[in-house]
């Protein structure tokens, strides 16, 4: 048995969303369920307590008109695949939707069971190989976190969070240490395992709404806001122990260690991103340099027979 789509109607004159739902029941081969709602306020509503598959979304409605209902239902359920209800010879604005983000169109009174049918299917499959799309360009194909336009893409949003609360954000920079001599030693599929490892370890340190990314190469970086005082601080000093435990396995090929640097922001400050990444920047080459100079007197010390 197929499975049932669930369907949301809006459609402000009773008799069309009539004939509407009734023409979704007479689909031969899929089935469908229908809500229906006559304005957008319900819509939205009722988008936000449910899971619809598809919307059928007239645009003229009690509250909203024209192309406006469409730029407000997307901005608000983005995730949902919209068809278009248009009056008859309105092929314009149906074209003007689909270019706003409406999967399709339909001209009312000019389809039957058949053609809604095929829109529905093709309009749920397209959105979803778009949203697809969307996480590909977005995301690192080797370790699954964002990538650097993923960061670019999301990072807004995170410091206007922090500027409507009382909390300070938070960006840390991360590069692995000796991620060159990992490639040579081991070779370059060793060098990809140090990579998707480490991104499992800030995957495991850090909360779940931080904003995880590899930058490209060795370089990574955590974007999020500091829930408690502290908070950062104790997750990098939990992924060191992670680390040095790692390290000390008989198991461990290689040696993993990263270096760090941290710029803090709240809803105050005026840095712009690019300037917050030069501050963190910074700190981790400070970091980087005083983690090389700690090394270089612990092998003098070895090499010299001191404790």
């Amino acid at each position: 048995m197929q499975p049932a789509y669930k369907v949301l109607v809006v459609e402000d004159v009773p008799l069309l969303a009539k004939v509407t739902v009734q023409m979704l029941r007479k689909a031969p081969v899929n089935h469908y369920s229908a809500e229906h709602t006559t304005t957008l306020k319900d819509a939205l509503a009722a988008a936000s307590i449910d899971s619809f598959d598809v919307v059928l979304l007239d645009l003229n409605l009690p509250d909203s008109a024209e192309l406006d209902t469409l730029t407000t239902f997307l901005a608000q359920v983005p995730d949902l695949p919209v068809i278009v209800l248009t009056a008859n010879h309105s092929h314009e604005i149906g074209l003007r939707a689909v270019k706003l983000g409406a999967q399709d169109f339909l001209l009312k009174g000019d389809f039957n069971f058949l053609s809604l049918d095929r829109a529905i299917i093709y309009s749920i499959e397209r959105h979803r190989l778009q949203r697809t799309l969307r996480q590909l360009a977005v995301l690192d194909e080797l370790t699954g976190l964002y990538n650097r336009r993923g960061f670019n893409t999301l990072q807004p949003d995170l410091r206007e969070q922090v500027k409507q609360s009382d909390r300070r954000g938070f960006i840390c920079y991360f590069d692995l240490d000796r991620f060159k001599q990992i490639n040579d030693d081991c070779g370059h599929q060793k060098g990809d395992e140090a990579l998707v490892e480490f991104a499992g370890n800030l995957r495991s340190i850090f909360r779940k709404d931080t904003l995880l990314v590899r930058l490209g190469g060795d370089e990574f970086a955590a974007m999020g806001i500091e829930h408690e005082p502290g908070q950062v601080e104790q997750a990098l000093q939990a992924l060191h122990i992670v680390l040095s435990v790692r390290n000390r396995s008989d198991r461990a090929e290689y040696q993993l260690d990263c270096s760090h640097g941290t710029a803090y922001f709240d809803q105050s400050s005026e840095q712009t991103i690019d300037d917050l990444a030069a501050m963190a920047d910074a700190e981790l080459y400070r970091h980087k340099e005083s983690r090389r100079a700690g090394r270089a007197s612990a092998g003098l010390a070895v090499a010299e027979g001191r404790p």
